[in-house]
């Protein structure tokens, strides 16, 4: 499977000694979620990935019981343990909460990473300023480049400025109906 260039950034971070928030953020469909599970996968430490992405929303106290439970496997390894948590934005007052959980974990010494993906800039941005000053990095992730595109599925230039770089539309491109609905009904 493909891996973006982030992927070796992200994991080389999560892996030092004293890290940040690693923050996600890009439009919907660019791989955020599919970078972040071949994370889990690889840093060989027990990982617990939540999404907030329900038709509910989730409330603060349902990120706390999940902080919890990302706190628990941390305790029970020496080598702690990595909390994603996916489509953040959905939850009211969101980035107080995991203001006062990150800071509560450098407090008492907790070893928890991470993550967080939101598609949202605006209101990842405004939670990320007011709340989480000095605690977080950065890392855009936008729609695939040509040389991705060519790297993960032999794509041509011209191809790519045809089709455009949604990797989950990639496999539609022999149906160009149907690719373009998809296009149209589910990424626009």
């Amino acid at each position: 499977m493909y891996k973006r260039k982030q992927y070796d950034l992200i994991l080389k971070r999560l892996k030092e000694k004293d890290n940040f928030i690693q923050v996600l953020i890009g439009p919907r469909q660019c791989g955020k979620t599919t970078l972040a599970q071949q994370i889990a996968a690889s840093i060989k430490i027990k990982t617990h990935y939540i999404t907030a992405d329900s038709p509910v929303p989730y409330s603060t106290t349902w990120l706390e019981q999940q902080w919890e439970v990302a706190r628990q496997l941390s305790r029970k390894s020496s080598r702690g343990a990595l909390l994603i948590l996916d489509e953040i934005q959905k939850i009211q007052g969101w980035s107080e909460v995991v203001k006062k959980l990150w800071d509560e974990d450098k407090s008492n010494k907790i070893n928890l990473k991470v993550m967080i993906l939101g598609s949202s800039p605006l209101l990842i941005q405004k939670g990320l300023t007011e709340s989480l000053a000095g605690r977080f990095e950065l890392i855009p992730l936008y729609h695939w480049s040509f040389s991705e595109m060519n790297e993960a599925f032999g794509w041509s230039l011209e191809k790519y400025i045809y089709f455009g770089g949604y990797p989950g539309a990639a496999k539609l491109i022999n149906d160009e109906q149907r690719w373009s609905n998809y296009i149209k009904d589910s990424l626009i």
